[in-house]
């Protein structure tokens, strides 16, 4: 199983040059594993989307329609969020801001990588230059 950054997992619901190598990722993992907060980080860009013209009108609600039936039918796993994130959250941080140089991470992507170490996961897949290079600090194997 992999776990899944909200850059990544975008990819599964809006089509972008890269989408097929993500859907390609998803199709050859056992399981999809991503954080709580990927829901709402989705659902924002959905509907950020949409607002900028990419996506028709009434996209937004449907892609998430599609995020929550993907949950339910358990081809998408949350991992939820426990007290263990909050110590990992720091673990996190520190290892990131105690570079020389530092490796600057932003809130979510902190959350997301401590949402991935408490589930145990040994690969990263996003899509985000940043995230990726504090994965790959953090130990990940980091796709694509």
């Amino acid at each position: 199983m992999s776990y899944w950054d909200s850059s990544a997992l975008l990819k599964l619901y809006v089509q972008e040059l890269d989408s097929s190598e993500f859907q390609t990722l998803a199709r050859e993992a056992s399981r999809v594993a991503t954080g709580s907060l990927a829901r709402y980080e989705v659902r924002t860009v959905f509907r950020r989307r949409e607002a900028e013209g990419v996506l028709p009108r009434g996209e937004a609600e449907a892609l998430y329609g599609e995020l929550h039936a993907d949950i339910a039918a358990a081809d998408i796993l949350i991992q939820t969020e426990t007290a263990d994130m909050e110590r990992e959250f720091g673990v996190v941080l520190e290892a990131c801001f105690s570079q020389t140089p530092p490796t600057f991470i932003r809130t979510n992507d902190a959350l997301h990588l401590a949402s991935a170490k408490v589930a145990g996961e040994q690969e990263f897949i996003t899509a985000d230059v940043r995230q990726r290079a504090a994965a790959l600090l953090m130990g990940f194997k980091v796709l694509p």
